[in-house]
Parts: C-alpha cells; structure tokens; sequence
C-alpha cells in the first residue's frame, strides 16, 4: 500500500514540475516575444517620433541663435574690408577675421546653451506609437520622454560672388551652423544631425574681382589673398 502512495505521491510531483516548467517556458516565449515586438516594430516608430522632435528643437535653436548674431546690427563693411589701387581696382578682398570668429563663437555658444535649455522638457510621443502599429502610431494621448540631449555645434562664414551686371558682382555671405545632437532615450541613443544656412548681408562690388576670389568659399579664407 505504501508503495502506492509513494508513486502515486510522486506522480503528483511530476504532474506539478511538468506544469511549473511548461508555465515558465510560455512565459520565456511571451517575454522574447514582447522584446522582439518592442525592438523591431515599437521602438523604430518611437525613434522616429522622437529624431523628428529633436530636429525641431536644433532649428529652433540655430534659428535663434542666428536672429541674435544678426541683430548685433552686423553690416557688410563690419565682416569685409575692399582694398583698391590708386586706380579703383581691387587689389584685395580681406575678411574681418577678428569679428568672424566672435560672432561664430557667440553663435556656437548659444546654440548650444539654447538647445540643452530646450531639451530639458521632455518629449511628447502619442500613445498609438507603443503598439507599433503605424497606421494609429500618431494618435492617443500623449507619452512624456526625458531626455538628455549632448552634442556639438559648429559654425562658419560662407562666401558667394554672383554676377550682378558689367563689371558688378554681387557678394553675399551666409552664416551656416552645423549641430549634432545625440540624445539619450530610454531604450536607445538617437543621433541627429542638422545644418541651416542663413543670409546675413550683401553688397554690389564695383570692379573686377580676382579669380582667386569667386573660387573662395569660405569667408575666412579671404585673408591676404592677392
């Protein structure tokens, strides 16, 4: 009789650890399941979603920063100097390379302090986005992100001659910030890279203007070109 119970005991036991490791399989596959649901269909949505805000933070804060310089009142004769013979002709075109790198600084220097200010709010992604499903990824309420944005902000001065008439060249230099943000997500670091390029002033040159010139196209690199 007891051997009966033992086995019977023990049948139970096999009965219980068969059921424990089939519940413990299912939940491994659930689980794989979830994370490879949430790593190739929600989390590329929510990457977007977020790359896409981030670009609008960077504009925001090259557009501001840009406004800033150019509200210094910066004209054409501040950032290039005409120098001309005793004949009218010029002889050299030199950038200001003093005021250049000022203003590059400032604007770099804002960009940068405008774009971690801004990115202390968290990002909004839309409820829909979390079931990776793209049809309704922009609907529902919105989800609140931290983020952690980190990068780097550069700037120059660009330079473009264009023929205005006989002997006129129009001179127009830009301002061009570049940014690379890399922000951390919770589930993953997104890099964004941004650039935008901004008229800032304009003269008509009388004159012939050196070959050496109309190929330059940086602003800086007028210095002491003959």
């Amino acid at each position: 009789m007891s051997n009966i119970y033992k086995k019977y005991f023990s049948a139970k036991k096999s009965v219980k650890r068969s059921r424990f490791v089939l519940f413990f399989a299912i939940l491994v596959f659930v689980f794989a399941v979830f994370i490879l649901y949430f790593t190739f269909l929600v989390t590329p949505l929510i990457v977007d979603t977020s790359r896409a805000q981030i670009k609008v933070f960077a504009t925001k804060s090259m557009n501001f920063a840009i406004t800033e310089a150019i509200n210094q009142n910066i004209s054409y004769d501040d950032l290039v100097n005409i120098i001309t013979d005793g004949y009218g002709k010029i002889n050299m075109i030199q950038a200001n390379t003093v005021k250049i790198n000022n203003l590059s600084t400032m604007i770099e220097r804002i960009t940068l302090s405008h774009l971690l200010e801004v990115g202390k709010k968290p990002i909004q992604i839309p409820l829909g986005a979390f079931t990776g499903i793209t049809l309704i990824s922009g609907y529902g309420p919105p989800v609140e992100i931290e983020i952690f944005p980190y990068g780097e902000v550069g700037c120059r001065f660009l330079s473009q001659f264009v023929s205005a008439g006989i002997n006129q060249t129009q001179h127009k230099i830009y301002v061009q910030v570049d940014t690379l943000v890399n922000v951390v997500l919770p589930f993953r670091t997104v890099r964004v890279k941004m650039s935008n390029e901004v008229l800032v002033c304009e003269s008509v040159i009388i004159g012939e203007i050196p070959e050496t010139y109309l190929k330059s196209n940086a602003l800086n690199e007028m210095t002491g070109l003959v």
